[in-house]
């Protein structure tokens, strides 16, 4: 390894330390970022290493290590944790110092290194809520890493990161508070969409219904008391 990634992997290691004392949330993003920028230099000065031709002799295959960032996983909730699974074949095979887990108030960080020639590396810089650093953890199971983030309140979630929560706002149903039918209007047009075929059924028999008041001269906003919205 030359002098440079050792120089490199060393102001990484520093930089987790810094981000698992950081309280403050500006502080903790800025570390983060840094510290993505310098895992990315060490990948690259490591792939560069291995093209240069410096050793004469063939590496074997088996020795070259690299870098996995972490997308895939699952999750759960209690009123106290919210519950990452990370599904990782072998893990439970690694030693205890293998996996590493720093949290910051709205941060998880997780690196499980060489396993099976990989590095694996999952960094959530944005939690949906915030957590208790000191009362988070993680534990290994057969094929499986689950990271226990402490819930600083006893509410629950609708995600696991701000984007999630940001993604279930969206879905919401959109109504028109200037004009109570439009708005109304809306949310029938999207619970139709999203409806089984009883739902539209019932949809369609109260539109019909509306059509019949409008015809009337009745009011014109449809009865919404018999579903459940």
């Amino acid at each position: 390894m030359s002098n440079k990634i050792e120089e490199v992997l060393k102001d990484v290691e520093e930089l987790r330390t810094l981000l698992a004392s950081a309280t403050r949330k500006r502080i903790q993003d800025i570390i983060s970022q840094e510290l993505w920028k310098m895992e990315i230099e060490v990948t690259q000065l490591q792939e560069a290493a291995l093209l240069k031709p410096s050793d004469p002799k063939p590496k074997p295959a088996g020795n070259t290590t690299y870098t996995v960032n972490i997308r895939n996983y699952s999750w759960d909730q209690s009123d106290k944790f919210m519950k990452i699974y990370i599904s990782l074949k072998n893990i439970h095979g690694l030693g205890k110092d293998a996996v590493t887990t720093t949290f910051g108030k709205r941060s998880v960080q997780v690196m499980v290194q060489e396993l099976d020639g990989k590095n694996y590396h999952l960094n959530i810089t944005k939690l949906a809520g915030d957590i208790k650093p000191d009362a988070s953890y993680h534990k290994v199971k057969t094929d499986m890493l689950v990271v226990f983030l402490s819930k600083s309140e006893q509410q629950k979630w609708v995600g696991v990161t701000q984007e999630d929560v940001r993604a279930s706002e969206a879905r919401k149903p959109k109504v028109n508070n200037d004009d109570p039918s439009a708005g109304m209007m809306d949310l029938m047009k999207q619970m139709y969409e999203e409806g089984d075929d009883k739902m539209k059924q019932m949809l369609n028999k109260t539109w019909y219904e509306s059509q019949q008041k409008t015809l009337r001269g009745e009011n014109t906003v449809p009865d919404m008391d018999n579903y459940d919205v």
